[in-house]
C-alpha cells in the first residue's frame, strides 16, 4: 500500500445559519478519471472579486521571479522545525502510541492557506511555518516542488459551491503556486460526497476510499491536495530472513514483531553522543531514504529529540557504508490526527475564530477543523506512502537493530526536505504485550541493547 495523506482543512462562513460551513483541505492524488469533476472559471463560480495592485504588492505577489533551488535550504529547515513542534503538540495531546505523518503536506496546506489570509493571520500562518523572514516564500515552496515532482506525487483541486464569490487573484494564484485548479460542487451534497470520494480513492489507490462521511449542504470551499511516495531499497530486504522477533516497548515489556534481516547490509550510521543516539540512512532507488533514529534509552522524548537533532545538522554526518547486519521491523501504518488543538498551541487560534481572509473573499470565513490521513506500509521491497555534537565510528563488524522505540524521516536527499515523519513506539499494537527477561550485549560496537535469551548472535 502507498503512503498517503489526506490532510483536511475547513473553511466556513460564521454568519450562515448560525455556525461553520466546512471547507476541508486533503492531501490526495489526481483521480484517473477527469471527469470527476468539473473545471471552471472564476466566472462560472460566483461574481469574481478583484484584488488592488497594492494590496497585491503589500502581500509579496511581485516576487514574479523564480527562486534557484539551491537558495531554498531555508524550507527544508522551516519543514523540520513544523515537523518536530507537531510531533510534540500531539505527543502531548494523544500520549505515547505511534505516530506518522507528512511535515511536507502539512505545510503545503497551511502555506497555500497562508496564500488566502492578509494581515495577523497571514503573518501568525508564516511564523508556524517558520517562513517569517524568508523572501517569497510561495515562490520558494514552489521551487521546492517542482523539484520534488521528479521524486513523488504532489497535486491539488480545489472545490467551490456555485454561486460563492471567490477573488480571481486567490484563484489564479492557487493555480500558479500550489497547482490547484478550481471546480464546481453541484448542491446535492450526496452527490458532491460521491465525487468528493472518489477522487480521493482514485488519487490515493484505494488507501482512503471514504475521507468523508457527510458533507453540509452549506460547505462553501473545499481543497484537496496529494502527496504521494513510493520507494524501493537501494538494497533489499531478503524475505525468507524475516521471521518473528522481540521489540521491547520499554524496560518492562516486549512484543513480538516480523523482523527483516539482513547479515551484512551496506549502511551508513553514526552515533551521536549528545543526545544518546545511533542514526542509519537506509537509500532508496533515486534520490530519497529512509533514516532511522534510533535512542539509546526508549524512554527519550522524541520531539525533543528531534528538535536535537536539527539543531546539530546530523544530516552532514553521514559516513560512508559499511558492512552491517541490520534488524528492521515491517510496519503497516493507517493514521489520522486531528490538528486543531496542535495547531492552537503553536499560535493559529485565531484560524478557528476571528482571521482575515479577505484575499480569498469579502465575506467572513473560519477554519472548522484541521485534519490529517496518514498510511504507510514498510516491507522488504521497499517503502510506500509520505551544541557540540560527538560523532563515533566503529571499525569492527557493526550491528544496527531497530528493536526498541524509534524515529525515521523519509526525507529527499538533494534539499534534506522530510516527506515523512513517523514515530514507532510499538510495531505490533495488536499483539500481546510480555514482560521483558533479560539484557545483553550484541555487536562490535559495545553498546548494550536489550534482547531474549534466543537472540539471532552476529
Amino acid at each position: 500500500s502507498l503512503p498517503e495523506e489526506a490532510f483536511k482543512k475547513g473553511l466556513a462562513n460564521p454568519l450562515n445559519s448560525g455556525g461553520f460551513l466546512p471547507n476541508l483541505l486533503g492531501t490526495m492524488l489526481p483521480p484517473s478519471d477527469p471527469s470527476l469533476a468539473e473545471e471552471v472559471s472564476a466566472a462560472e463560480l460566483g461574481e469574481p472579486q478583484s484584488s488592488s495592485e497594492a494590496e497585491d504588492d503589500d502581500r509579496g505577489r511581485s516576487c514574479d521571479r523564480d527562486i534557484p533551488l539551491e537558495k531554498t535550504h531555508v524550507v527544508a529547515e522551516a519543514v523540520m522545525k513544523l515537523g518536530a513542534n507537531l510531533l510534540r503538540q500531539v505527543e502531548l495531546e494523544n500520549g505515547k502510541g505511534n505516530l506518522f505523518f507528512s511535515p511536507l503536506s502539512i505545510s503545503l496546506a497551511l502555506a497555500h492557506l497562508a496564500l488566502g489570509a492578509a494581515n495577523r493571520t497571514e503573518e501568525q500562518l508564516l511564523k508556524a511555518l517558520q517562513v517569517e523572514s524568508v523572501p517569497c516564500p510561495h515562490q520558494a515552496l514552489r521551487t521546492v516542488s517542482q523539484h520534488l515532482r521528479q521524486t513523488l506525487s504532489i497535486a491539488a483541486r480545489l472545490y467551490l459551491q456555485k454561486g460563492f464569490p471567490v477573488k480571481e487573484q486567490f484563484l489564479e494564484d492557487s493555480e500558479k503556486f500550489y497547482g490547484a485548479k478550481p471546480a464546481t460542487l453541484s448542491g446535492n451534497s450526496e452527490a458532491d460526497l460521491a465525487v468528493i470520494n472518489t477522487w480521493v480513492k482514485d488519487a490515493t489507490h484505494g488507501q482512503i476510499p471514504t475521507m468523508l462521511t457527510e458533507l453540509p449542504a452549506s460547505v462553501v470551499m473545499l481543497l484537496l491536495n496529494a502527496v504521494h511516495f513510493r520507494g524501493f531499497w537501494k538494497t533489499k530486504f531478503d524475505p525468507l530472513l524475516t521471521e518473528p522477533d522481540t521489540f521491547y516497548l520499554d524496560d518492562e515489556f516486549t512484543v513480538s514483531v516480523e523482523m527483516m534481516r539482513a547479515r551484512v547490509y551496506p549502511l551508513s550510521w553514526f552515533n551521536l553522543e549528545a543526545q544518546d543516539v545511533q542514526v542509519a540512512r537506509f537509500p532508496f532507488k533515486g534520490n530519497t531514504s529512509f533514516v532511522a533514529i534510533l535512542p539509546n534509552h526508549p524512554e527519550q522524548n522524541f520531539s525533543r529529540l528531534l528538535s536535537d537533532l536539527s539543531q546539530a545538522n546530523f544530516q552532514s554526518h553521514f559516513p560512508k557504508e559499511r558492512p552491517t547486519m541490520v534488524k528492521m521491523p515491517k510496519l503497516h501504518l493507517q493514521h489520522h490526527l486531528n490538528l486543531e488543538q496542535a495547531l492552537r498551541q503553536l499560535g493559529l487560534g485565531e484560524l478557528f475564530s476571528a482571521p482575515n481572509f479577505h484575499p480569498i473573499t469579502e465575506g467572513p470565513l473560519v477554519v472548522s477543523s484541521v485534519q490529517h490521513r496518514a498510511a504507510l506500509e514498510l516491507s522488504e521491497d521497499g517503502v510506500e506512502a509520505s551544541a557540540a555534537t560527538s560523532v563515533s565510528m566503529f571499525r569492527s563488524l557493526s550491528v544496527f537493530n531497530l528493536n526498541q522505540p524509534f524515529l525515521f524521516i523519509i526525507q529527499e536527499d538533494t534539499t534534506g526536505i522530510p516527506l515523512f515523519l513517523g514515530a514507532i513506539r510499538n510495531p505490533n499494537p495488536s499483539a500481546p504485550q510480555e514482560r521483558k527477561t533479560s539484557d545483553c550485549a550484541v555487536g562490535g560496537d559495545g553498546k548494550l541493547f536489550p534482547c531474549s535469551t534466543d537472540q539471532e548472535k552476529p
